[in-house]
């Protein structure tokens, strides 16, 4: 899998490992064991600075991580320039022009359009959205005030408190469907020439709204009404919420409903079959399921009393008797002639209507439905966008809002731990089989999350302005003081966090000796065609080899540049052969 989904599993599987720091420890226990205040705060305050230099280290390692698997997989330069991109099947150009790079005629769409449509419609229509969301949710937060003032302390009726909370939820399930086909609908209208603009604005737009819906009521809570024990309530529902609804809407339900499409397909392949294949397809079946020299050893199993009616019948007990007085040699036989003569009086006994046979993937010869036939009764696997968000919004979970709650970090290791078996489980039995798309890292969510992790350190700095540590340090300090300090300390975690990322090499060094060893031979290769091509051209021969001159002949260079131009472990395969050739000579 060395595309999109396997992307999406190298990432889970590495942001595992990294959540394990970030389990309660000393937050926790400092306000359960301590008491203290001051400790409490000094411990809240190193629990948010750690939050933001770990979102550093963890967004560097998965850069290294990911220029590793590109180029193991062989995708490493796989991103290029846009004009050397084939253009979409879905592109409309209004002509035809030639390409500026390769000379090719392909369809034109001019750049001027696309700035009227983004910036005209798709950017306003988009901050509308926003808005529109970001207003509900505080009008249902007063409805929720409103409710808690009135209802709260009423047995009777304390069951309206609940009402604004499972609206919100409904609201944010159907808003994001609803503006998910706005998203692709805006970004069609914008008419990208390639999939690697398209799918990257579609994660712009898409991003935006999600940032609004999951963390709008968590920002509300910490800086409006601060709040920090309704914040760690709030936060553990909606995170645990998600992960269970998400990962049972990912395989359960998918599932289901292609068993219901199949047993639909079946009922309709069964009721077009002729009487006479319908009776054969169910006698094999029926065959299949019955073993041979079991259900007839000593006496008859439940089902054969209750299909055929009393075990006293003559029927019965003529056969048994043959069965006794036969030898070994046709015992075989008179089992076969008993399960068909079984299966044929058990289908007169019952009811006239036949039941349904079962259909399996099987050979292309029998008619029963084919391995291609069954998965495409299963879901389309468009792209792996809704994996990506999932794991973003996690990501924004455990950083920005951690410190109010610690168990956000171990509450995602426990989520990871299942999404990757659940992922596994949805790719393999719930939707077709995705088109791969060969991609070198993961886009425009490598973006959204930095700069998540930018917005994650304003938070956490304005986390630590509220917790109170600053006042409690300088009583005497004003408002705008304490300001003040939260602004240096957030600088000083920004420039920090800068340095790190300067500090730290996106590609390991080992990847890059081995893309310039590749980059040279690829040029000295180019040089010796070049000198062999005039001589071509004019019909000449190709220069006779000098005796004297050490360089070897042009096979064996071509040979050589060849064997290092491939992947690194066939240029290890052919070092350690030319090796065993030189022991052997």
């Amino acid at each position: 899998m060395c595309d999109e989904q396997g992307s999406t599993f190298a990432k889970n599987l590495l942001f595992l490992p990294w959540l394990r720091p970030l389990t309660p420890e000393e937050p926790r226990l400092s306000k359960g064991f301590f008491g203290n205040s001051l400790f409490s705060d000094i411990c809240f305050v190193l629990f948010a600075f750690f939050n933001c230099v770990w979102s550093t280290a963890y967004l560097e390692s998965w850069k290294r991580k990911q220029a590793e698997l590109a180029f193991k997989w062989g995708t490493y330069d796989t991103n290029c320039d846009s004009y050397l991109q084939d253009p979409r099947p879905q592109f409309r150009g209004e002509y035809f022009a030639p390409n500026p790079v390769s000379g090719r005629v392909e369809p034109y769409y001019p750049p001027w359009k696309h700035a009227i449509v983004r910036y005209g419609i798709t950017y306003p229509l988009t901050v509308l959205c926003v808005i529109l969301m970001f207003v509900t949710t505080l009008v249902v937060f007063q409805v929720q005030d409103a409710a808690d003032f009135y209802f709260g302390e009423r047995f009777l009726l304390c069951w309206i408190c609940y009402l604004p909370m499972i609206v919100y939820a409904l609201m944010i399930v159907i808003s994001d469907k609803l503006y998910r086909q706005l998203a692709l609908f805006l970004n069609d209208l914008e008419n990208y020439r390639t999939d690697d603009e398209y799918e990257d604005f579609l994660i712009s737009k898409i991003v935006i709204f999600q940032f609004v819906t999951a963390f709008g009521s968590l920002f509300y809570i910490a800086f409006y009404l601060k709040d920090m024990k309704r914040l760690q309530e709030t936060l553990a529902t909606l995170l645990i919420t998600r992960q269970i609804t998400q990962n049972v809407m990912e395989t359960a339900v998918p599932f289901l409903m292609e068993k219901v499409k199949l047993s639909q397909l079946t009922y309709k392949m069964t009721k077009s079959m002729s009487d006479t294949t319908l009776r054969r397809h169910v006698e094999d079946v029926r065959r299949r399921n019955i073993p041979l020299g079991k259900e007839f050893k000593g006496e008859l199993q439940p089902r054969a009393y209750f299909s055929l009616g009393s075990p006293t019948n003559e029927g019965i007990r003529r056969r048994f008797s043959q069965r006794r007085m036969a030898g070994k040699e046709n015992e075989l036989h008179l089992l076969e002639n008993f399960n068909q003569t079984l299966v044929t009086d058990e289908l007169q006994l019952r009811s006239t209507r036949l039941p349904l046979p079962e259909f399996k993937p099987s050979d292309s010869g029998a008619p029963e439905l084919t391995q291609a036939e069954l998965e495409s009764l299963m879901t389309v696997y468009d792209r792996p966008l809704d994996d990506y968000l999932e794991m973003f919004i996690q990501f924004g979970y455990v950083l920005l809002f951690s410190p109010a709650f610690p168990l956000a970090a171990l509450c995602a290791v426990v989520n990871n731990v299942v999404e990757i078996r659940v992922d596994a489980f949805k790719l393999c039995n719930t939707v077709q089989r995705p088109f791969g798309r060969q991609v070198k890292d993961i886009g425009a969510w490598q973006k959204a999350m930095e700069l998540l992790g930018m917005v994650g350190v304003m938070v956490n700095c304005a986390l630590i302005g509220q917790s109170g540590l600053v006042q409690r340090i300088w009583p005497d300090l004003s408002w705008g003081g304490q300001i003040l300090i939260v602004v240096v300390l957030e600088h000083i975690i920004l420039a920090s966090k800068i340095f790190i990322d300067l500090a730290v090499p996106d590609v390991p060094h080992w990847i890059r000796v081995e893309t310039a060893k590749q980059e040279h031979f690829r040029r000295e290769a180019f040089k010796r065609e070049s000198r062999i091509l005039p001589h071509r051209a004019s019909g000449e021969s190709s220069p006779a080899a000098d005796p004297a001159d050490p360089r070897p002949p042009r096979i064996l260079v071509e040979n050589r540049i060849y064997r290092r131009s491939v992947t690194p472990a066939a240029r290890l395969n052919n070092r350690r052969e030319r090796e065993s050739n030189c022991i052997d000579n």
